[in-house]
Order: structure tokens, then sequence, then C-alpha cells
């Protein structure tokens, strides 16, 4: 658990009781919302300037951030809340498919303050959202994010085509010609009819390497 985090919030993760707090960067199309699943507000540098991550209870849980030795694409579900105006918004609305989702864990000491900045341990692509209405917990939207590994497994929807080839990079010939190939039948490496076959000095399958009979004596 202590791999990647800095010295002495991994000392704070090895004792007994510790103070967790989970942090979610969502970068909707309309701009990006910063999370966390405490109360009050932190303020602290994501490596792109310091950013307030509001706990107002937005975040309430994220599931079980999985990894193994297999080269596999491991999911997570986070848990908003539906009564934020920009995030129920987001979730109607905007176009947020495969957009970025960043999952920071922080230490809090016995003050709630944050041991240090936060440590990213998930990264990963938004794939859809569900939102629950009167339920026993509130209104609420679940956010399933794939991770970056899961782009492997999607296809990019491109055709060995000119068409598309010229919208990808316009100018380029290679496909230009892929119309009269098709349905095209090639003998590849078939013998034509009247063809020997053989070597220019000797009949069919004659081995060029064998010696010469002899004229008998």
């Amino acid at each position: 658990m202590s791999r990647g985090f800095p010295a002495n919030v991994a000392t704070a993760l090895a004792q007994q009781h510790v103070a967790i707090v989970s942090f979610a960067k969502l970068e909707f199309p309309s701009g990006t919302v910063y999370v966390h699943n405490s109360l009050g507000t932190y303020t602290w540098d994501d490596g792109s300037g310091d950013k307030d991550w509001l706990g107002v209870g937005d975040l309430g849980s994220i599931s079980q951030v999985e990894e193994g030795l297999d080269v596999s694409p491991y999911a997570i579900t986070l848990t908003l809340s539906g009564l934020d105006a920009t995030i129920s918004g987001a979730a109607l609305t905007e176009d947020y498919y495969l957009h970025p989702v960043t999952v920071y864990l922080g230490v809090l000491d016995a003050d709630d303050v944050l041991i240090a900045d936060p440590t990213q341990i998930w990264a990963g692509f938004m794939d859809q959202m569900n939102m629950s209405v009167g339920a026993d917990g509130g209104d609420a939207i679940q956010l399933i994010a794939e991770s970056e590994l899961s782009r492997f497994n999607k296809s990019l929807n491109l055709m060995y085509t000119n068409v598309a080839q010229q919208e990808k990079s316009p100018g380029d010939l290679f496909f230009s010609h892929m119309h009269k190939i098709e349905g095209a039948k090639i003998d590849w490496g078939a013998r034509k009819a009247g063809s020997s076959g053989g070597s220019s000095g000797g009949g069919k399958g004659k081995n060029p390497d064998a010696p010469s009979p002899t004229d008998p004596d």
C-alpha cells in the first residue's frame, strides 16, 4: 500500500489507526470538478496549480481500486451526490464519455490536516453514469470509470478505405486502388498452363545437381 507514497505518508499508513481521504478529479467538458469524500475544503497542488477540493458529500464513496500482475482493465465506481447541480447537469446534458478521471489518496494528521499532497492511485476515463432518485441514501449518481488499459479493448472504428485514409492523412494514396482489387482472384505461385516448371536444360523434374550419365565404352 505504501508504494509511491512519501515517507511520512507511508509511515502513517503503517499505523494501526489512520485517517484516509479519497479525492477525485472529474474532467467534464464544461469544466473540472474537484471533490473528496470528507467534509470541508482542502487546497493542494495536483500538478497544475493549487485547487480547492470540495467535500460537502459530493463524493460519497469509491469502490475498491484493484490491481494485478496481469495486464487487465480494472474499473472503479464512484458514487456522487445527485443534489449538486454541476454534477447532475453534467450527467444529464454533457458528452462525458471517455473524459479523464483521476483518483488520489490523502492521509490526515490528528488535526485533520493533510500530511502531504495526496498521491495519485488510479487514472482512467468516464464510461457511464447511472442516476437513482429517492434511494435510501438520497439522490445519487454512480459513475463507472474504466482504466486507461480498457482503451486497448475498444475499436477505433477505422476502415481500410481511401475515404477513411483521406480523413486521417489527406493526400495519402495508400488505399487509392483498393476498389480495383476488391474481389480479385490472385493465383499466387500457381503454375500456368503449358509451363514445364523444369530447368532450362532438361526435362521435367530434372535435378541440376545430379551427375550426368556416362557413355558406355
